[in-house]
């Protein structure tokens, strides 16, 4: 979302508009019926409304835009990079069924599976264990990978998702994201906004893929 005032000039054209607004409202009021004034008001402030909400603000930050624009500039573009995020959905048929769709000879392949502490192992800075877990699932990721003739490479990231996105794209830049999740009703990267985010500041391809645990286990 813009935002509206970042000067006194935008404060005073709020101002000036503002007035212009009830001005232009009690005329039409006093000229047809006061409920033709209200009217008035009412729609040009749900318009003004509606459109800050739905404009992007070109000066907010942007962070995995920059990043990836920094890791262009030191990468190796010799092979396609494909940037992996994925947690414990990185082992998943679904996911797997995709990076093999994307061929082996030529893709350069990163993984980088987050930490994920309970809140009480966060606040405490005790994640030991689940740093272990995220080792866990990462190794067998690269040993598929590896042995269906991938060149990969991989990682434990942050425990935000978006901050372990933006740490790999700086570091090395990448040519197609695919983020790896949960189902809706059980994703909060999903829930968070992380795809969407992703897609409105990457200009490089980001592919959402869903990988149902729960169904691969019943099978």
């Amino acid at each position: 979302m813009r935002v509206p005032v970042k000067s006194e000039n935008d404060a005073f054209r709020l101002v000036f508009g503002g007035a212009i607004v009830i001005f232009a409202s009690l005329v039409l009021g006093a000229v047809t019926t006061p409920v033709a004034g209200i009217a008035l008001f009412v729609g040009i402030v749900a318009g003004v409304v509606g459109w800050e909400l739905l404009s992007k603000d070109p000066e907010a930050p942007q962070p995995l835009s920059d990043a990836l624009e920094r890791g262009r500039r030191i990468g190796d573009d010799r092979k396609h990079r494909v940037l992996v995020i994925a947690n414990k959905t990185v082992n998943g048929d679904e996911l797997r069924e995709e990076l093999l769709r994307h061929g082996t000879s030529e893709v350069e392949l990163r993984i980088v599976v987050p930490v994920l502490p309970s809140r009480a192992h966060y606040v405490a800075s005790d994640i030991d264990g689940e740093l272990a877990e995220a080792r866990a699932r990462l190794e067998p990721a690269l040993a598929w990978a590896t042995q269906n003739g991938f060149d990969v490479s991989g990682r434990v990231g942050d425990t935000s998702p978006l901050v372990a996105i933006e740490d790999e794209l700086r570091d090395g830049g990448a040519d197609e994201l695919i983020v790896s999740t949960h189902p809706a009703s059980r994703s909060n990267w999903l829930e968070s906004g992380l795809v969407a985010r992703a897609r409105a500041e990457l200009d490089i391809p980001v592919t959402h893929v869903v990988v149902d645990l729960e169904r691969q286990q019943v099978a």
